[in-house]
């Protein structure tokens, strides 16, 4: 299966544009990130709801922007969304493999809502430090971080998964291969969120990119991925919006912890 993949996808691996958008994707991606984190972080506190909303429509510009081009230079080389696995394969497998996430991601809600019950303050202002300046707090922000992780639940599984995954695959002459290398620059895609968000992402990347290669399908990733993002959304909200006005962790005294 691997090889007809692979055989679908070399001719692009000879594209100027095609290895553009890879580098779009691989370097002016996590630049835009660090550069939206910085400015957002000179904002004083706490966030105004009409900064956030700006930000967080921003972010669905972008993202849906880059998946036009993405579809754009994929049928200008003659591949379908099918080909780039926007198809729900076999309907059973794909319900079957997003249930089961779905149900994962339950039990590590509820793990992660306990440890944040016993957690101290210090804690949990460490926890959130770098989050603490976009997550949602109130209702209307809320349903704007709810577009957001729709949005980058359809459009990042489809441009790192869909896309990277086989042009990076083919590049590689391995599927699989394709999917670690896809996987590193999703997480250095989320360098925002520091060293443990790069490496927590990255995780993430290669499990979603094994549930595609494996299914043949984007859909349960981006089912999967849109609830992960906006679950961890709303606890770190919660946890902000219940420390209230906190200074940086910074000019807290050091503890043992």
């Amino acid at each position: 299966m691997s090889q007809d993949w692979i055989a679908l996808w070399a001719p692009l691996t000879r594209s100027w544009d095609a290895w553009l958008l890879c580098v779009v994707l691989a370097v002016l991606v996590p630049f835009h990130g660090l550069l939206a984190y910085r400015r957002l972080a000179s904002v004083a506190d706490p966030t105004p709801t009409r900064t956030k909303l700006r930000l967080y429509a921003t972010i669905i510009a972008m993202e849906w922007t880059l998946v036009a081009l993405t579809v754009f230079l994929a049928r200008r080389h003659g591949l379908t969304l099918r080909d780039l696995g926007q198809t729900l394969g076999n309907p059973g497998l794909s319900l079957a493999v997003t249930a089961l996430g779905l149900l994962g991601l339950l039990a590590l809600t509820a793990f992660n809502t306990r440890q944040i019950r016993k957690a101290t303050r210090v804690e949990l202002l460490a926890t959130v430090q770098r989050a603490r300046k976009f997550v949602p707090i109130g209702p209307v922000e809320i349903w704007g971080f709810a577009l957001v992780s729709l949005t980058a639940g359809i459009c990042e599984e489809l441009l790192y998964r869909g896309w990277l995954v086989s042009f990076l695959g083919a590049a590689c002459g391995s599927i699989w291969v394709g999917m670690i290398a896809a996987a590193v620059l999703f997480g250095f895609g989320h360098a925002y969120q520091g060293r443990q968000g790069i490496i927590g992402t990255g995780i993430l990347g290669i499990l979603f990119g094994a549930m595609y290669v494996l299914v043949r399908s984007l859909a349960p990733g981006q089912v999967i991925h849109a609830a992960v993002d906006i679950v961890n959304g709303i606890l770190a909200g919660r946890v902000v919006r219940g420390l209230g006005q906190e200074p940086p962790i910074e000019a807290l005294p050091p503890t043992s912890a």
